[in-house]
């Protein structure tokens, strides 16, 4: 069907309901993203170094390598080992490159980053956490819309388009809908779905799916909890496993910048985790954390 004054193919409401899944996904993702990639401030890097690229490097790649370039200087490249390996399992070579760049370094010339212990990628995680969320979001569309239109319309074929536009009328909160004089309405039923009021249920599972994907993170988000249903030792247990869950990427980060001022005297650089409010002074949000689980502490 076209539009009769573009002239332009008209979405179907199938392609309207798989576009708006994708952009529901992607804002999630995108928010979950940029929470990871503004966990960690290095400081006093040398200047021909990219923080930034660093962390995209080991949010996407799981590692990355710093290297002493002669023409560059110090820099951070995306990095894959070679297969020579050590008695500990580990690479002795790599092959450091990014765009415009292409070179291979020892193990023991050059600062090997790992995001972990096992060099695992933030991305995957991130992802399915994104996919959580966005179904959740979805079906607490699909079931605030069933309250509105809770009916199934049942009606002979050369009805099928009028009933189609009597529905987009309805639907779009039109107060009176006028059908031709001739209509037939004898031949039509409608069936009520009785669908369940569920999307209250849904919001708070989907903020437990936020609050763990901050947990992950190692972000502590007590904050955005109902404080009335904690007690002194949840929230001291809650504490624990959220810094115990920063630390697996702050330690292999620290390792980095150690080898870093052993390598090179002299820079003194170092790693440390942003606190929740700086992360959210950081990406221009609000302290309460609305701006990313669509709550806030009075919820």
């Amino acid at each position: 069907m076209l539009n009769p004054i573009t002239l332009e193919p008209v979405p179907t409401q199938f392609e309207e309901a798989a576009a708006l899944n994708m952009a529901v996904f992607a804002d999630y993702y995108k928010r979950l993203r940029l929470l990871a990639l503004s966990l960690f401030e290095w400081e006093n890097l040398p200047e021909s170094m990219n923080e930034r690229f660093l962390e995209q490097c080991l949010y996407w790649y799981g590692k990355a390598a710093i290297v002493n370039d002669e023409n560059l200087g110090i820099i951070n490249t995306k990095c894959t080992p070679s297969e020579s390996l050590n008695i500990y399992g580990e690479a002795t070579e790599y092959h450091c490159y990014s765009t415009g760049y292409d070179k291979f370094f020892a193990l023991d010339d050059m600062v090997y980053v790992r995001n972990n212990l096992e060099a695992l990628p933030t991305d995957t995680t991130i992802q399915l956490f994104a996919q959580r969320l966005y179904e959740a979001e979805r079906t607490i569309d699909v079931n605030i819309k069933a309250q509105k239109t809770p009916v199934i319309i049942l009606c002979d074929e050369k009805q099928r388009l009028t009933m189609k536009n009597v529905y987009m009328k309805f639907d779009g909160n039109e107060p009176i809908i006028y059908g031709k004089k001739g209509l037939d309405i004898d031949d039509i039923k409608v069936l009520r779905t009785d669908a369940p009021f569920v999307a209250d249920k849904l919001e708070e599972y989907k903020r437990n799916v936020w609050s763990e994907a901050l947990s992950f993170l190692g972000i502590n988000n007590v904050m955005t909890e109902k404080k009335e249903r904690l007690v002194t030792g949840e929230v001291d247990a809650n504490n624990q496993m959220i810094d115990l869950s920063a630390q697996t990427m702050l330690l292999t980060r620290e390792l980095a910048a150690e080898k870093f001022n052993r390598l090179w005297p002299g820079r003194n650089i170092s790693v440390r985790q942003r606190s929740y409010q700086e992360i959210i002074k950081r990406l221009g949000g609000a302290d309460n954390g609305s701006v990313y689980n669509g709550t806030s502490e009075t919820d």
